[in-house]
Parts: C-alpha cells; structure tokens; sequence
C-alpha cells in the first residue's frame, strides 16, 4: 500500500492578513474641541470681563436720565401770619417786598417751648441757604435758649433801627439776632428772633423787610 501523500493546507482567504489603516477622519471626528482661552479662568480674563461689565453699566448710568433736586411749592407764610395776628390780637412781623429769590418754605403758628403761642417760619434765599423768624409774647429764657440753638452771645449789631444782640452756634453755623424791647430774658412784650445759615447780606436783607402785620 502506498502512503498517501502530502496533503495540502487548508485554503486562507487572500484578505485574512491585510492590516486595515486606521480611519483618521473617524479619529479626528471623536476628538474634542479646544477650550477658549476665556473658559479657563485666568485672572486677566476676569479683569477683561470686569472691564466690559463696569464699561456697559456706566452707560446706562449716563443715558439714564436723574432728578437733580425737587421743587417744593412755596408756601403761604403771609396767610399764616394774618391768622396768627388775628387769633392773638399781636401785631407780628413779617417781610415785605423781598427781592426775587427768596421763597417762603415753612410757617406756622403754635404752641412752642413752655407752652409759649410761637409765630415762626422760614425762608430760602437767592444763594441757597436759609433764613427763620420766631416771635411770642413774654419769651421764658428757655424759649430764647430754644430759639438761639443755644447759641453763645458774641455782641450787637443795630438794624432797622433796632439793637439785636447777636448769638452764633459753632456746631452748626447758625447766627441768631435777638431782640426784646424791655432788654430783658423776660420781656413784657414781643420778643423776636432771626435765625439764619446766611451771609450777613441775606440777613440784613431780611431783617430790613420785617413789617408789622395788618389784621385789617
């Protein structure tokens, strides 16, 4: 018997080893996007980032349009005086015939310190500031006192043929004129008082106006 010959390898697909390249446009595909540089939080992206922010509000800021002061409507200080003459049978002051620029911005007539019926108002001026009257009948001293802001004495000055004698608050830069006609803390008769944070034009100016009021 004869030997059986060689026998032949099994049969191999042509493509079994053919490497496949990898696909780089399938690579290049799952690959992730680069960061910006702005998402990686160095400290002179938020300084540019704070710049544009503050940039954007100070617009606003400059379109937005603002109240610069508020008008009040003057008030009718001669209509309170009247009432008050007529009620206490007083003739009490009052300016007449300011220039342009003064304007009456409060005035009543109520019981005061140590229960004293008080006229008092007052007035803004031409220059911004702020000039008062305050006038009742046997004035206690701490009516004056009250009315003076506690002021220290610092002499005379004569006005409108009155002598006033004048008062100065350090603490908040206000001068008041006193005058009583008896000369005494506790007069008889009117005692009356200019308070202002003025020049002393605008308070000659005013004390000058002071008119006795007509109940008639």
């Amino acid at each position: 018997m004869s030997s059986p010959g060689p026998v032949p390898p099994p049969s191999v697909p042509e493509d079994a080893f053919r490497v496949t390249p990898p696909d780089e446009t399938a690579t290049d595909e799952q690959a992730p996007p680069p960061r910006s540089r702005y998402s990686l939080g160095t400290y002179g992206n938020m300084v540019r980032s704070l710049l544009v922010i503050l940039g954007m509000v100070a617009v606003l800021v400059a379109i937005v349009p603002r109240v610069q002061s508020i008008q009040q409507p003057p008030v009718d200080a001669s209509s309170v005086v009247t009432d008050a003459a007529r009620q206490s049978g007083l003739p009490f002051d009052a300016p007449v015939g300011l220039p342009d620029g003064w304007s009456a911005t409060n005035a009543r007539y109520a019981s005061s310190t140590d229960g004293l019926p008080t006229w008092q108002a007052g007035w803004s001026t031409p220059k911004g500031d702020y000039v008062a009257i305050r006038q009742t009948k046997t004035a206690s001293p701490a009516w004056l006192q009250a009315a003076t802001s506690g002021g220290r004495q610092t002499g005379t000055t004569d006005i409108a043929g009155r002598t006033w004698t004048r008062y100065y608050d350090a603490e908040n830069k206000r001068t008041s004129l006193v005058w009583v006609p008896s000369g005494a803390d506790t007069a008889t008769s009117m005692a009356t008082v200019i308070t202002a944070i003025a020049d002393d034009d605008e308070i000659v100016t005013f004390t000058t106006a002071l008119k006795p009021t007509q109940t008639r």
